[in-house]
């Protein structure tokens, strides 16, 4: 399940497998699986927990979990969601030191009844904003877990695409370890390495440089083709047309 808008929601929140929040869960995925991959380091796993309350995944879902009224005991049943009256119970369900959790949730909770995220400034973006709830005030993005039961479901990290194409010149001419360009050689598009560096700038970053690039290579490939004269063609007899 592409967790694209719900990280976004009030009353929602990521949390490590250490249960501490690590990042702006309304940032993109590109920016919350980089700081997933850090808060990651060192354990079994690449992963973190997204936490809702009752009020917060009736109303708009978590994952794969629909909106009231499609009901959570399918999910439950099978695992792919965790339910616990309180926050500590919750803890015991996903592996995480309940005490921690707590004081996670608290520290949250403290500011979001303001609609505040001093810790990561959640809300601040328009690309935050955008997937969340624009009826919801004074931040679209924030909201406190505030009443149980509570939930949480299992993040990982899965391809989508790549940035870390083959390196190339001004040219879009692939480029050989030295930096020379390889003669009759281009990349462009995702074939080619990010011009963005390895960041994440907006939905369809790769479009413009694809185009660009591959303007860039044609015009280059067309100057500096060899391309042999052809050779002239005999005019061809005339034959008469009979009569008939």
């Amino acid at each position: 399940m592409p967790h694209f808008i719900d990280r976004a929601k009030p009353g929602v929140i990521a949390v490590s497998l250490d249960g501490e929040r690590f990042a702006n869960e309304a940032n993109s995925y590109h920016d919350l699986v980089q700081a997933m991959i850090a808060a990651s380091k060192g354990k079994s796993e690449t992963a973190c927990w997204l936490l809702a309350d009752h009020a917060a995944i009736r109303h708009y879902g978590l994952g794969f979990v629909k909106p009231f009224p499609m009901p959570l005991g399918p999910h439950l049943r099978n695992g792919y969601l965790k339910r616990g009256k309180t926050v500590e119970a919750l803890a015991k369900q996903i592996g995480v030191d309940p005490a921690t959790l707590a004081a996670t949730v608290r520290q949250y909770n403290d500011a979001a009844q303001f609609g505040r995220d001093p810790e990561f400034g959640r809300g601040s973006k328009a690309y935050n904003r955008y997937q969340g709830d624009a009826l919801h005030a004074p931040n679209p993005c924030v909201a406190p877990l505030a009443a149980g039961p509570f939930y949480a479901l299992k993040l990982v990290p899965g391809d989508l695409g790549s940035f870390m194409g083959i390196r190339t010149n001004e040219h879009a001419q692939v480029v050989s370890g030295d930096g020379e360009p390889i003669p009759g050689l281009y990349a462009a598009g995702n074939d080619a390495a990010s011009i963005m560096g390895g960041e994440y700038n907006g939905a369809g970053i790769t479009l413009g440089p694809g185009l660009t690039f591959g303007y860039v290579a044609g015009n280059h490939i067309a100057d500096h083709a060899q391309v042999p004269r052809p050779k002239p063609v005999a005019a061809a007899a005339r034959v008469p047309l009979a009569m008939h």
